[in-house]
């Protein structure tokens, strides 16, 4: 038989919190590895009708969210050494996508094997039984799982803001904050720390304060 210890397993795990900070419970782990795995990103673009043309201009409307599918096959046959049975795997997997009370929402899941690492949310189980025991229980299963990613609002925010220097912002200073660091964090460059003092009409640039807002302007506004 094959020792499922031998081999690092794909896993999953819950989180109450769309951060990943606070575990929802113990990690789910695959009896074997996947047998496919499937990546998808996707654009969208909206058509707009241009006069003169034959056909009508793409504009892009933004970004969707990454999803991944990953096939696994869970065996309970005696081909593999596992002190969980099929069953109780699938009732794990599936406790995934219930609903919880105190979140009102099933569980963030954060599933990773090898090189694959991603952060989501489970939308889809799809299972089929292959081989049962006399006793109706089932000794091999299918499974297809489908997830969506999800990003914190923090990354988002971070994100916006190293991509979109030309767009007015702000931010909001932390414990031990200097004005050249989040210069450099906002638009690639410490040196831009002067026009970002004048932008805050600060005197002392050093004297940063937590919870202070500053204005963050477009940087050829600043230049």
């Amino acid at each position: 038989m094959v020792e499922t210890a031998e081999l690092t397993k794909l896993t999953i795990e819950p989180y109450r919190d769309q951060e990943f900070n606070e575990p929802g419970g113990p990690p789910w782990r695959a009896l074997l590895n996947p047998t496919e795995l499937a990546f998808s990103r996707k654009n969208t673009y909206q058509a707009t009708p241009s006069a003169g043309a034959s056909a009508p201009q793409q504009s892009y409307a933004g970004g969707e969210p990454d999803q991944v599918q990953i096939d696994l096959l869970l065996d309970g046959s005696g081909v593999i050494e596992s002190d969980t049975t099929v069953g109780e795997k699938l009732d794990a997997l599936l406790m995934l996508t219930e609903f919880q009370p105190d979140t009102h929402q099933p569980y963030y899941v954060h599933a990773y094997w090898g090189r694959f690492d991603f952060r989501g949310v489970l939308t889809q189980v799809d299972v089929t039984y292959k081989l049962f025991d006399r006793d109706g229980e089932p000794l091999r299963a299918t499974v297809k799982l489908t997830l969506k990613e999800v990003v914190a609002p923090a990354e988002i925010a971070a994100e916006e803001r190293r991509e979109s220097p030309d767009l007015y912002q702000t931010w909001l200073v932390s414990e031990g904050e200097r004005l050249d660091a989040i210069a450099y964090r906002v638009y690639g460059d410490p040196a831009f720390w002067r026009p970002l003092a004048a932008a805050n009409r600060l005197t002392n640039p050093g004297g940063l304060v937590p919870g202070q807002t500053l204005l963050l302007p477009p940087k050829d506004k600043g230049r």
